[in-house]
């Protein structure tokens, strides 16, 4: 996992530890959302009782906030497609493969073009953040 940090996300992660006693892994933008990438152990943690953490994580920076379970080291495709699931949820898609270094997801077409976004802004942040996590360089929705 590259990692590149402003002091933005450093801000965001201090933060988020300060306030639900877990450490995030990376946080990172996503449909002027903040999403948090936690370990599997630590979401219990992190959600807090009845998700009162995130109701305070939303109350201190003004944005949506997400939780989600960081992949393993060693991502096969089905754990690419369940992280790419948690990312763009509430949005569903059939699946995901992964052919010659790049991300190919096959979708609805009203699901095609919420993936997508105007001018192509949530494909960009997707595309960024797969390649951040798993190294692909390029997604393609069809």
């Amino acid at each position: 996992m590259r990692s590149v940090m402003d002091i933005r996300t450093i801000q965001n992660l201090n933060l988020f530890e300060k306030i639900t006693g877990a450490k995030a892994r990376c946080c990172f933008n996503y449909n002027s959302a903040i999403v948090f990438v936690v370990p599997r152990h630590l979401l219990n943690q992190a959600l807090g009782k009845n998700a009162s953490n995130i109701n305070r994580l939303y109350l201190k920076l003004n944005k949506r906030v997400r939780i989600i379970i960081s992949p393993l080291d060693n991502p096969s495709i089905g754990d690419i497609e369940r992280f790419v699931k948690s990312i763009v949820y509430p949005y569903d898609f059939k699946n995901a493969i992964v052919e010659n270094g790049e991300l190919i997801i096959f979708s609805m077409p009203r699901t095609k073009a919420a993936l997508i976004g105007r001018d192509k802004t949530r494909l960009k942040e997707l595309t960024d953040i797969i390649d951040r996590f798993f190294g692909i360089k390029k997604i393609v929705i069809k």
